[in-house]
């Protein structure tokens, strides 16, 4: 890997996203806290993945004990540092999937992706924290400043609606002067493609359900933070479990799941160059005084493309507060960082300047002047800056070497130990708390959801979901009919992404992958 890019475990970041202030009640560890020396399932992360899969195994699971382990502070990872973006790339990837992977199943991973945002505004709903969360519906802006690369993405789109007929939802094209008047875009504006997307505050959306699982399972859900897990043992003649060692001591289990999405490979070191490290820059910005009529207040993202060579930044803005735009760069080299893992200069000089020039000086306005925080933010005063740029951080985002995410089971030829017994496996209790012979789970091995290349808020909770009912057990023809297949770990797949991804000419890109 490059320099500043950590191959092992999950480091602290030397920046404060935005998003982390104030921080949870439940971010720090308890002193009084010890690790327990067994648990029925263990999961390693705590973002988006980790919450979506510990939400679905304690609600549909039967009375497993199951500990979270987090290197750093809950939700410090991707999750808890990136654009709050539910705004899946659909007509931008569709072609080049149709032709690597069929037309079926280049729909099926389509409509994946697309059903993420009317998911996560359901769970948001059922948790009571929508208004909270600042979980939202938007419309969403595919903004383009290069003709030959508008108008290849108007011919994508037309293939993709094509194809996709009822499914592909609704997309509409505004060409020119149009595309500048109706979105207030700069005159470098030369169209734009809208459809509806989403929003969301993704730590308040992470930590709000974990600590309402916290509550409501106390018995059977514990979550240990600064407790990163250094090495996992098989399980031997007298100890049939995994063996984990953390910082805070072993804990054995027949059930570890991989939820740490870039960090994966650092217990799985099978899956070193099958997910890599991308690191990207984002910041929190207060509009130009003009700002409103372009952005609803909230109610519209945009993605800004330039060309296929130079990339995209993507944009949300906040409904409450000082409104700030979380606005962040789409790609950076994993080694523009330096070795002090900070954001690249570059990368920050860039996030820092182009929105004026994205939606022009008109448009723009006059800089806002800082306000009195009175929504609950004060505690962040003396910690952000004064200008346009509030706040600027970055964080480590995967990119999977097929660009699919890495979903279920791990082989064990993968994971590179044996599992446990089918012994191991937890059992259930009759209501007589007589332990039946029957266990309340598939059978001991390791799982993952993992490689969502930059687009986890529209891979992560189905995929942990779908995890978690694998690792109940559960009958799987529904979950079959919405999880693509391709996503599946196996030993010829992890050997076929190492072989063909090409790190020198190839760069990350959230819509499309983009050749040098």
């Amino acid at each position: 890997m490059g320099s500043g890019v950590p191959d092992g475990l999950p480091i602290a970041e030397p920046t404060t996203s935005f998003w982390t202030i104030p921080a949870t009640p439940i971010s720090k560890p308890r002193s009084q806290e010890s690790l327990p020396s067994h648990a029925d399932v263990v999961i390693i992360g705590s973002g988006i993945s980790g919450a979506s899969f510990a939400r679905t195994l304690l609600e549909c699971g039967d009375c497993l004990h199951v500990v979270m382990l987090e290197a750093q502070d809950v939700c410090s990872g991707a999750t808890g540092r990136n654009g709050g973006h539910i705004f899946p790339a659909t007509y931008h990837d569709y072609e080049d999937l149709k032709k690597r992977v069929g037309e079926d199943m280049a729909k099926k991973m389509m409509r994946f992706r697309k059903a993420h945002l009317d998911e996560i505004l359901a769970i948001a709903a059922e948790e009571g924290i929508t208004e909270y969360t600042q979980c939202r519906a938007v419309e969403g802006v595919d903004v383009y400043f290069d003709k030959p690369t508008f108008e290849e993405a108007q011919r994508k789109l037309q293939v993709y609606q094509r194809d996709m007929g009822d499914h592909a939802g609704s997309y509409t094209c505004h060409e020119g002067l149009d595309a500048q008047e109706k979105f207030h875009l700069s005159p470098l504006a030369v169209g734009c493609i809208a459809t509806k997307a989403g929003a969301i505050h993704p730590y308040r959306f992470v930590t709000s359900i974990l600590s309402r699982l916290l509550t409501d399972y106390p018995k059977e859900f514990e979550i240990h933070t600064h407790a990163p897990c250094t090495s996992i043992n098989e399980p031997t003649s007298s100890c049939p479990f995994y063996r984990l060692t953390t910082a805070r001591g072993v804990i054995t289990t027949p059930h570890v799941v991989h939820l740490t999405n870039v960090y994966a490979p650092a217990l799985l070191p099978a899956l070193k160059g099958a997910i890599l490290p991308i690191r990207e820059t984002m910041t929190a910005q207060r509009p130009g005084r003009n700002l409103h009529a372009s952005t609803l207040r909230g109610g519209r993202s945009f993605v800004f493309f330039d060309s296929p060579r130079k990339g995209f930044d993507y944009l949300t803005q906040l409904p409450e507060g000082e409104h700030e735009l979380m606005f962040g760069a789409g790609f950076e080299s994993t080694t523009d960082s330096g070795d002090n893992a900070m954001y690249g200069v570059h990368s920050a000089a860039h996030v820092g300047g182009a929105m004026p020039i994205y939606f022009g000086a008109e448009s723009w306005g006059a800089e806002a002047l800082p306000t009195t925080p009175t929504d609950g933010r004060d505690v962040g005063v003396g910690l952000w800056a004064e200008g346009r740029v509030k706040a600027i951080w970055s964080g480590l985002l995967s990119e999977s070497a097929d660009g699919m995410p890495w979903v279920g089971k791990v082989p064990v030829n993968v994971a590179g130990r044996k599992a446990p017994p089918a012994s191991s496996a937890p059992s259930g209790l009759n209501s007589n708390t007589e332990i039946l012979k029957s266990a309340v789970t598939a059978a001991p091995g390791e799982w993952i959801a993992a490689g969502y290349s930059g687009e986890g808020m529209v891979h992560a909770w189905l995929s942990s979901k779908a995890v978690a009912l694998m690792l109940l057990g559960e009958d799987l023809t529904k979950v079959k009919t919405w999880l693509p297949e391709l996503f599946s770990v196996t030993e010829a797949r992890v050997k076929m992404a190492k072989r063909t991804f090409q790190p020198h000419v190839v760069l990350r890109g959230k819509r499309g992958v983009f050749s040098l």
